[in-house]
Parts: C-alpha cells; sequence; structure tokens
C-alpha cells in the first residue's frame, strides 16, 4: 500500500482507493483508514476513500457506528487509541467509538460479492480476507478474476491466512504469505 501512495505522489496523481470486501463490524477499514491516516503525509490534499462492504446488513450498520466495547481495543496502541477513539460510559461498560475523521474516509455499504457490482473506478488494495473460504472452486475463481479486473496495474490483493489463490493466480504474483500483486 506504501509502494501505491508513494507512486500516486510521484505521478501527481493523489487518489488512493481501497475496498474491505466482507468488512464484518469494521475493524479491518478502520484500521486501513488509520494506517492511511498515519502513514500518508499530507492527506488533505488527497482523494483517499475507503469502501466497506458486507452481505449482513446489521453487521454494516453496526461497522458504520464505529463502535466497540473498550476490550476490543485491547490490542489497539494506546497513542492510537488516544487518537482515534473517544471512550464513553455505556451502563456496566466503557465503548471507544471511532473519532469522525477516521469515519469520513469510509463509506460502509451492504453487497452481496456474488452479486453485481456497482463499483467501475479502479482500487489500489483490495481486502478479501477469511471471506473466500466459505466458497467452492468455481465461485472463488469467479470471484479472484472480478477482483482482478478492479485493480489498477500493480495493485493489491490481500486474502486471509487459510486461503490461497492456487491456481487462480495468473494475474497476480506472490508477495508474501497471503498478499498478492497484479502482475503488469
Amino acid at each position: 500500500m506504501k509502494e501505491s501512495s508513494l507512486h500516486a505522489a510521484q505521478s501527481g496523481q493523489r487518489r488512493l482507493r481501497i475496498w474491505s470486501a466482507g468488512c464484518s463490524s469494521g475493524e479491518e477499514p478502520y484500521s486501513l483508514a488509520m494506517t492511511v491516516m498515519e502513514g500518508l503525509p499530507g492527506l488533505e490534499r488527497w482523494d483517499a476513500r475507503i469502501l466497506a462492504t458486507d452481505l449482513d446488513t446489521s453487521m454494516v450498520e453496526k461497522a458504520a457506528r464505529g463502535r466497540y466495547p473498550e476490550s476490543a481495543l485491547d490490542n489497539v496502541p494506546r497513542t492510537l487509541r488516544l487518537r482515534y477513539f473517544e471512550t464513553e460510559s455505556s451502563g456496566y461498560d466503557m465503548q471507544g467509538t471511532v473519532v469522525s475523521g477516521v469515519r469520513r474516509l469510509i463509506a460502509f455499504k451492504q453487497l452481496n460479492l456474488l452479486g453485481a457490482w456497482p463499483m467501475s473506478g479502479k482500487f489500489d488494495a483490495i481486502f478479501c480476507r477469511n471471506v473466500m473460504i466459505y466458497f467452492d472452486a468455481a465461485t472463488k475463481a469467479k470471484l479472484v478474476s472480478r477482483f482482478a479486473g478492479l485493480l489498477k496495474p500493480r495493485g493489491w490483493l490481500y486474502v486471509g491466512h487459510s486461503e490461497s489463490l492456487l491456481d487462480n493466480q495468473s494475474s497476480f504474483e506472490l508477495k508474501g504469505r497471503t498478499i498478492y500483486r497484479m502482475v503488469a
């Protein structure tokens, strides 16, 4: 992802698009947004957006609220918790709510990965972690092909640790255990 933003900065193009496909309750897109905010100097001069989708509408609603029990933030470094979460009491529990500046980077939408996709623009990176394990080989191959069609040249695809592209990687080169890059 850092390389994509470096290329954009060098080319004068200041547009960054990331898709979290299967975002569940939102931890991944919020982590991505915080990473972008921490690692991309001059973010206010960028057209940076994260699309976060999930099949389950109740999970999409929960993710959009950006509200988590304080115990869910245990693994978030203290400096990031202080910078990106507002803490408040909720009855017996403390809650952490993601600050609005982080939430503004993300669009949460309901989407069935097996249905029509309304997106037409290209993404710098797609995260589809721990989703394809639920699909048979033919469906997985079709999904990987569709992801390839939405990635920019040399874009990144991240899958879960129990997943791989197997024979579906003709468009990708393996860059890490679960990290793939579009072949130029």
